[in-house]
């Protein structure tokens, strides 16, 4: 049973039967109906994750330092549902890259507010079955502060080839973040030289 229909069963049960023995339970689910709404994605959280599955066409060009020598404004953007409870200071670093694994730089700043995190790609952007996994790191919720890890670009070839990695989409790939409940955190697009 999904949760919605959890929620659809409880407020029936609740607002079935006699009134004096269901009004204990109002108050409780009524905050319950708050709680869950509040988690609901917004229309700009649809927007947002409706933006990242278009064809990359540029990229936040980085040094090995993670300086940043042109920007694409497009890219690393946060989700509206994570403003305020994550950011990246440094955008993934080095970017092009000649092989090199390319850092990730998260910095969670709201306690208790994101629910693990995995980084994906896809093979082919359109078809979600040929899902390329870079990173998971499963702690519910995250731990407040950094959270570092690489992404390794011949993983953008599902045979694992840097060489067919650079040649598909003239090099250019799209890495999108997720939390544990695949709502997009952030995504951008990494060039292969």
């Amino acid at each position: 049973m999904t949760g919605r229909s959890r929620i659809s069963e409880g407020l029936r049960t609740a607002f079935s039967g006699p009134a004096s023995r269901n009004r204990s339970l109002l108050p409780a689910l009524a905050l319950l109906v708050i709680l869950l709404s509040g988690c609901a994605r917004s229309q700009d959280q649809v927007d947002f994750e409706q933006q990242a599955y278009r064809t990359p066409q540029n990229y936040t060009e980085t040094t090995p330092n993670g300086e940043v020598v042109r920007r694409d404004e497009d890219d690393w953007r946060i989700g509206p549902m994570f403003q305020g409870f994550v950011e990246i200071q440094i955008p993934p670093h080095p970017n092009p890259t000649r092989g090199e694994p390319v850092r990730v730089e998260l910095i969670v700043t709201g306690v208790g507010t994101v629910n693990g995190l995995r980084a994906i790609s896809y093979f082919d952007m359109f078809d979600e079955r040929s899902m390329i996994t870079h990173y998971i790191h499963d702690r519910n919720p995250l731990d407040f502060g950094a959270l570092i890890f690489n992404i390794y670009p011949a993983e953008f070839d599902l045979g694992r080839n840097y060489s067919n990695a650079r040649s598909r989409n003239d090099g250019l790939h799209r890495l999108f973040i997720y939390d544990n409940r695949w709502n997009l955190i952030t995504y951008g697009d990494i060039k292969l030289k």
